[in-house]
């Protein structure tokens, strides 16, 4: 009985203080009064109507009116004006509570546009949805990526999405380590999607809920393995009935090794203690590109279960092509070391990257967002017609291969843009030039060592460029040399029984076919 009572008082002062509360039923004034206190809008937008009776004039507080919604008119005097209230299209419900004023009074006016509940749904659902609605989603934590604003991953049985932005439990921003939220965890979200290049996001979400993983990955690698292989360890610690360790098949080149359990130890603050284990595990050795895989863990009791998976990358050697190569190569984690010369550059230097298209006289690649090695890429000096060596991978955009984002430029070669008269006149050093003229003879063209003798013409003056190959070593005939084609070649300056040429291992640079009239 005494409990009984005792929530009665509670309830009693429960009612007493919220009766207290602003509401947005206001009773009526003898100045402003509105036949509806209430507005539906249906998702389209269309326009409805409230009657406002005034013995004075009245506004609206334009602070409190959303972009979204267009409400006409804003003020009025006194009398009966009928106000318009409509709103853009929407994919979600939306709300807000407009206040008018008249002399001393104000009345509230709820705006709805919709409903704002959100149905539940799957990643795969969210990639294949539009743009602007609301989602919620549940999944697995798989990857935390910045741990102030909340940027990470989450999975389900569906597929991936990205999380860009997480809210604390009052809704704030920066604040993402105050939710305890790990990898392994499983999480309930609610936020709008956008898409940002090919990269699918919920932004700023809200947390509805998480539980807590059986296992956690406490240490591992965090450095990617060397590309000899070798044993590498992973330790958990769990609160389930063992771990089970699985390998996907693309991972193929990870073996388990060995598992060393090792029993928590209770205590009267924690009498139930997480268990711990190391995993051991074998990296075959990498003869070919980087590449990343993964290991899994999961641990059960009873009928629940949780399962956390660990990233693992491992080096590999650099792979050496051509730029006809690297566009045939498959996108992916393999790095490979093209040559090229500059067809165009554009530098950005708030970001020190660079877009840089790189040739070897017939095939093209873009370098996206292209980076120096040992110093800021707008710091080289790099000019149109020099040749440089970058190390990255195959991406594409749009489906045009590229590569990706962060090719480092390791070396590059600058050339002295000359006349042919000049270029006859200089000294033999190791200074290089870049000359262009108009092919006049084709001496021999030999696949076999990769090089062809090739006569120019500006019109005045005439060389020979001896042995001349491709910047990326494709093959010469790859070029489609012709009489009468146009060319643009760099090398030293060398002689033959006295008669100027360019030396053996000049590179085309720059090649047009003649034209078909």
């Amino acid at each position: 009985m005494k409990l009984r009572y005792i929530f009665g008082i509670i309830l009693s002062a429960v009612l007493a203080f919220t009766s207290c509360e602003p509401s947005s039923i206001k009773e009526s004034f003898d100045n402003i009064k509105l036949d509806k206190s209430y507005v539906a809008i249906d998702m389209a937008g269309t326009a409805t109507t409230i009657k406002i009776t005034a013995t004075e004039a009245w506004a609206f507080d334009e602070t409190k009116v959303p972009e979204w919604l267009q409400v006409s008119p804003m003020s009025g005097n006194a009398g009966e004006t009928s106000v318009s209230f409509s709103a853009t299209a929407a994919q979600d419900g939306r709300d807000v509570e407009l206040t008018i004023t008249a002399g001393k009074n104000t009345q509230f006016v709820k705006v709805l546009q919709g409903t704002k509940e959100v149905s539940p749904a799957t990643c795969a659902e969210v990639n294949a949805g539009p743009d602007g609605k609301s989602y919620k989603v549940k999944g697995v934590c798989t990857n935390i990526v910045n741990t102030q604003y909340g940027n990470w991953y989450l999975k389900d049985d569906t597929g991936e999405i990205y999380i860009y932005g997480t809210l604390d439990k009052k809704g704030a921003t920066k604040n993402f380590l105050s939710l305890g939220l790990e990898v392994g965890d499983v999480v309930e979200v609610q936020g709008p999607k956008t898409t940002y290049g090919t990269t699918v996001e919920l932004v700023d979400v809200t947390v509805l809920s998480i539980t807590k993983s059986l296992v956690k990955v406490e240490e591992g690698p965090k450095d990617a393995i060397a590309k000899e292989g070798g044993e590498f360890s992973v330790k958990l610690t769990y609160k389930g009935e063992g771990v089970l360790v699985s390998i996907p098949e693309e991972s193929n080149w990870i073996s388990l090794v060995s598992m060393d359990y090792k029993a928590g130890t209770p205590t009267k603050i924690n009498p139930t203690p997480s268990d711990t284990v190391i995993v051991k595990f074998r990296a075959d050795a990498n003869v070919l590109g980087d590449r990343s895989g993964s290991v899994v863990f999961e641990s059960k009791s009873g009928s629940k279960g949780s399962t956390v998976e660990f990233a693992v990358s491992q080096k590999g050697s650099i792979l050496e092509a051509s730029i006809a190569d690297f566009l045939a190569a498959e996108e992916g984690p393999t790095m490979y070391r093209i040559n090229g010369i500059i067809k165009s550059i554009k530098l950005s230097p708030n970001y020190h990257n660079a877009e840089v298209y790189i040739t070897n006289g017939v095939d093209e690649v873009q370098l996206y967002r292209a980076v120096g090695k040992d110093k800021n890429i707008e710091d080289l000096g790099l000019n149109v017609g020099d040749q440089i060596t970058v190390v990255g991978t195959r991406s594409s955009y749009k489906d045009k291969p590229q590569m990706a984002a962060g090719g480092v430029v390791e070396e590059f070669v600058q050339f002295k843009t000359v006349t042919i008269a000049e270029f006859l006149a200089a000294a033999e050093d190791k200074t290089m030039y870049s000359v262009s003229g108009e092919i006049t003879k084709i001496a021999s063209l030999d696949d076999n060592y990769n090089n062809v003798r090739v006569t120019i013409t500006d019109g005045t003056n005439t060389v020979e460029l001896y042995r001349m190959t491709t910047v990326d070593g494709a093959k010469v005939s790859t070029l489609g040399l012709e009489v009468g084609g146009t060319i643009t070649a760099a090398g030293m300056r060398s002689s033959y029984k006295g008669t100027p040429q360019m030396a053996q291992g000049g590179v085309c640079q720059f090649y047009t076919a003649p034209s078909a009239e």
